[in-house]
């Protein structure tokens, strides 16, 4: 898509008086919506604290852009798709999927203020819409994950949605805090987990080609002599180590579970910053198939109802914190700080329009 210009999408400051207000974002790729929710016609879409418009031009190729007609600001998404292009309902002037005004009736030149694009870049993949946030080039691009596409036979998948009053931000570096899957979720193992942060982005090649260094945060988490059920260990899943792999950008993540080595489970975690205090997390859970369909079917089950009530607890946390107080570290805490730390980075970018 083309791209706007580098200052066009900068966040607005809020001052964070409540919990979960803050809306400094980090540049990045967000997911925006599922694929299926965006038909034809436009719908209304907010993001980022903004009023956008979602459609898709005669291609099918979707288009997000500011909601309200530059000329006496009417709602585009009480508009039609007309010939391709997104008709305003007030005086049909049309847009073209950048943004750009296409035509005005009775003016046959328009301005060159009139044709500049004014869509956010996006990229439609693995069922849903990703836009870029915090400048009208991306820096990177979207992350492969390959569990989702050439590998999807190999894994029984679902699809995940919740919604929280955190911030992006507390969201994501949710993986990174170790500790509190012993101390919140009952996570228990014969001794203290050990958390490793990844020297370099392909050092978390079992999740997908390298991200960009600079945009990119992983760590390997290991548990010795778990603790799980019996009628898991009677599936024929030991217990000896379990390990947790993950890596990200700063608005999503790729994540890999393995048990004694071997893979049983990979996740793409996606946020939505609706607006200050409202965040959506999404993405796809897939477990590995390993040829035993009465046994994959249990081991699905189980990690999907332990997906979300471990989800639960997350949220029930997120919905009563408090984002605005200064932390009072511990030893334990160092992953998750470098994350906020290289997070803090790109929220800079991205309100300075460097990219």
């Amino acid at each position: 898509m083309t791209a706007t210009s580098p200052t066009s999408h900068q966040p607005r400051r809020a001052a964070p008086s409540q919990p979960g207000t803050d809306m400094r974002l980090a540049a990045g790729w967000y997911l925006a919506m599922a694929s299926a929710e965006l038909r034809r016609g436009p719908r209304k879409l907010d993001l980022f604290g903004r009023e956008l418009v979602a459609w898709r031009d005669g291609t099918g190729r979707a288009s997000i852009m500011p909601r309200h007609c530059p000329h006496f600001g009417a709602s585009l998404a009480v508009g039609k798709v007309v010939d391709g292009s997104l008709r305003c309902a007030f005086h049909h002037w049309r847009f073209d999927a950048t943004g750009a005004c296409a035509s005005v009736p009775g003016m046959p030149r328009l301005s060159q203020s009139m044709r500049q694009p004014r869509a956010y870049p996006l990229v439609e993949r693995y069922g849903y819409v990703w836009i870029w946030y915090g400048g009208g080039v991306p820096a990177y691009p979207l992350p492969e994950v390959p569990a989702l596409t050439g590998h999807r036979n190999e894994y029984l998948s679902y699809r995940f949605s919740h919604t929280t009053a955190a911030t992006p931000r507390r969201v994501l570096e949710n993986a990174f805090d170790h500790y509190h899957f012993m101390a919140l979720h009952g996570v228990a193992c014969d001794r203290a987990p050990e958390l490793v942060m990844l020297p370099e982005p392909a050092a978390a090649a079992e999740n997908g080609p390298p991200i960009p260094e600079d945009a990119w945060t992983g760590a390997r988490l290991e548990f010795h002599g778990l603790q799980v059920p019996a009628a898991i260990r009677a599936l024929g899943l030991r217990s000896e180590k379990f390990e947790l792999l993950v890596d990200g950008w700063p608005a999503g993540q790729r994540l890999t579970f393995l048990l004694d080595g071997e893979v049983v489970v990979k996740e793409l975690l996606g946020v939505t910053p609706v607006g200050p205090g409202r965040t959506h997390l999404r993405g796809w859970s897939l477990v590995r198939r390993t040829g035993n369909p009465a046994r994959d079917r249990l081991v699905y089950l189980a990690y999907r109802a332990h997906h979300w009530w471990g989800t639960r607890e997350d949220l029930a946390i997120y919905r009563n914190a408090d984002d605005t107080a200064a932390p009072t570290p511990t030893r334990y805490d160092h992953a998750l700080l470098r994350f906020r730390k290289q997070y803090a980075t790109w929220v800079d970018r991205a309100e300075e329009g460097a990219l």
